[in-house]
């Protein structure tokens, strides 16, 4: 499909490549979709894992940065063209077109997590908030130009630099729930 091209590649072409039947081919992926969606899914399996470890020693926004980036890294070197294919489903037509699911899925872990550990309702605005923000971050991250499987090393820094900026933006905001005041920073000293 990287090579090819995602429409010119059936299903039967895959199949054959595998060395499978076309029935067992759609058992275990369902569609042509579903082989390029899987990767992803199993991200997602690692980063559910990551949560329910109790990566983040206790704290469910170190938690949320650990997994993910945990995750992530499982999933940048479990393949070599990890990137090439999240590129693939994030450009292609027919491949966005299930991304909802699968993209809900992700933040949906990452939102339930934070509403648990920080006893909020499930639903709740501010996980929800925080979960879409990390999307962003991580979206940010992989759709960089310039960005390349080579780069991997690269690219995991920056997603922990930027969702460690992103989930201490929301600490005082769950530290206020929670009933704890935040500690305030002090004043900047005023240019002269």
């Amino acid at each position: 499909m990287l090579r090819d091209g995602y429409d010119a590649v059936s299903a039967d072409t895959v199949a054959a490549a595998a060395g499978i039947s076309r029935t067992t081919f759609f058992r275990y992926f369902g569609s042509k979709a579903g082989v390029v969606w899987a990767p992803f899914d199993a991200t997602l399996t690692w980063l559910e894992e990551g949560l329910r470890d109790g990566a983040g020693g206790g704290d469910p926004l170190g938690a949320v940065r650990v997994a993910v980036v945990g995750s992530t890294r499982a999933a940048l070197h479990s393949s070599d063209v990890w990137l090439e294919r999240f590129q693939l489903l994030d450009s292609h037509p027919s491949l966005r077109a299930e991304a909802h699911e699968h993209w809900e899925r992700w933040r949906a872990s990452l939102a339930d997590h934070v509403a648990t550990t920080g006893r909020l309702e499930r639903g709740a605005a501010l996980p929800m908030a925080l979960a879409g923000a990390c999307h962003g971050v991580f979206l940010a991250e992989l759709r960089r130009p310039g960005t390349v499987d080579a780069d991997r090393d690269a690219l995991l820094g920056r997603l922990d630099a930027h969702l460690t900026t992103v989930v201490e933006a929301f600490r005082p905001l769950l530290l206020a729930h929670e009933g704890v005041t935040p500690p305030t920073a002090a004043p900047s000293p005023r240019p002269s």
